[in-house]
């Protein structure tokens, strides 16, 4: 799963790179598709927040081990991550290839963060350590649903 998310930073970094660096003229079509500054930002900013979620969902399937109905969850706002990550890659992919970017991808992504905050916002614990990280995961999906609708604003 690491690699994964390390996989679609990477994409992205290189992504951003190579729309920064290119000075030739592009086709309408083309220009829209890779986005000006904000709109790489924020394709960044959603890549980042997505993996950063992840990282916490890891610490929370250690904590909540040993809590069935909140490892669940947990394994719910991982199953939408993932969901997530994948309509990421293959929008990657396709604005990689020069294709408009389908917006049943688009829908996945939404879907997945949308399914993980809802996981996330259910889980409840006495545990102070696991409500921090509740809480801090809560954040970093707002984070990344902002970033995702930085993406539908600037990127079109």
């Amino acid at each position: 799963m690491f690699t994964r998310f390390a996989a679609l930073f990477v994409y992205a970094l290189v992504f951003i790179g190579a729309t920064l660096v290119g000075a030739a003229p592009m086709h309408q079509h083309v220009a829209r598709q890779i986005g000006d500054l904000q709109c790489n930002i924020d394709r960044l900013k959603i890549v980042g927040d997505i993996f950063q979620a992840s990282q916490t969902t890891k610490t929370l399937t250690n904590q909540l081990a040993s809590d069935p109905a909140n490892a669940a969850l947990v394994s719910t706002v991982s199953e939408g991550l993932s969901n997530a990550s994948s309509g990421i890659g293959d929008i990657a992919t396709a604005l990689f290839t020069g294709q408009q970017a389908p917006a049943a991808s688009r829908t996945q992504v939404e879907d997945g963060l949308n399914s993980a905050f809802t996981a996330a916002n259910s889980i409840t614990s006495t545990n102070t350590a696991v409500t921090n990280n509740v809480n801090k995961l809560k954040s970093e999906l707002q984070a990344a649903g902002q970033a995702g609708d930085g993406v539908l604003t600037n990127c079109n």
